[in-house]
């Protein structure tokens, strides 16, 4: 993943972030000045609780107290078929953070009530008229869990919305049809939480290296913050986790928060090593036979675990 800018000839082309950044700080700069109120922000709800206090912190900082006013939170729902007397029911609603979003003060209601649909129909009215002049969408996927986003390519394509800023990892359509795409991380690749169903803090914990020169996203934040002229003065996720506490207190959907602790990943060798003799045995006996030595090892010979007797020996 590389940072990529629209060129003059309107494709897409791979850049650093060093040049991008003050690109994207002038073109958002051009569109708040053309229209204070025209700088808009769409987060998916796939959002941890720390990318989206830090969405919030930048447009307080920029904007006020009514800056996250200019944040709407999105998702998706689709049915699924369950059994009649099924007691624990799959929920409707396709995203892990609408809890942490409620949390938050970015989506109405009482954390852990029933989720319903997000409600787009302001800032969709927005956009169709013409009022939003630089949407910055935040869509960490997978693909498609931001809902339909159809409004958003029919404002570009007639003429309506002359900036777009998408931070994600796919390169979607809606990516394609960006001024400016910023390569961020998915789940998999960062350490985040996010507030369950029952609004309940749960983490996840990194397991792949963010590939090329994306970034995790709450560095990323801070980079975009410091372009704009604001100092979010965080060096960790860590940090970022206990700012949330501090400011928003120990409310249901934060709570415990600060003190949530991730698993750290090992290599395969060493958890197995850490396992029963048996998984020890059979990671170093029993796969020697596979290539490029298959065939070289006599079965037979192979040692047995403690406590196991060879069969020539059972009567």
């Amino acid at each position: 993943r590389k940072p990529l800018v629209r060129d003059a000839q309107g494709n897409l082309q791979p850049t650093t972030w060093t040049e991008l950044m003050p690109k994207v700080k002038d073109r958002l700069a051009q569109a708040g000045s053309a229209n204070p109120d025209g700088v808009r922000f769409l987060l998916s709800a796939h959002a941890s609780i720390e990318e989206l206090f830090l969405f919030r912190r930048l447009t307080e900082e920029l904007l006020g107290p009514s800056g996250p006013s200019a944040l709407t939170v999105t998702w998706k729902t689709s049915h699924k078929q369950q059994p009649e007397k099924t007691k624990f029911k799959v929920p409707s609603v396709d995203a892990p953070n609408v809890n942490g979003a409620r949390a938050l003060g970015l989506v109405p209601g009482a954390v852990g009530s029933p989720q319903g649909e997000a409600d787009l129909a302001a800032i969709k009215a927005a956009v169709a008229a013409g009022k939003v002049t630089a949407l910055y969408v935040f869509d960490p996927g997978p693909d498609g869990s931001i809902g339909d986003v159809q409004w958003i390519l029919d404002a570009r394509a007639g003429g309506k919305l002359p900036l777009l800023v998408v931070q994600g990892v796919l390169m979607t359509a809606l990516a394609q049809a960006a001024d400016f795409v910023l390569p961020g991380a998915s789940f998999v690749e960062k350490e985040a939480s996010y507030a369950n169903d029952q609004g309940r803090v749960q983490g996840t914990a990194r397991t792949l290296a963010t590939p090329g020169d994306a970034l995790d996203d709450w560095q990323l934040l801070v980079k975009l913050a410091a372009a704009l002229g604001v100092t979010l003065d965080y060096k960790s996720a860590d940090q970022v986790r206990a700012d949330v506490s501090a400011r928003i207190g120990e409310v249901p959907g934060i709570a415990g928060l600060s003190g949530i602790a991730f698993a750290q990943t090992v290599t395969a060798r060493t958890w197995l090593q850490a396992s029963n003799p048996s998984e020890r045995w059979k990671w170093d006996f029993m796969y020697q036979d596979l290539p490029p030595v298959k065939g070289t090892v006599d079965p037979s010979a192979l040692p047995l675990p403690p406590g196991l007797i060879p069969l020539k020996e059972v009567k």
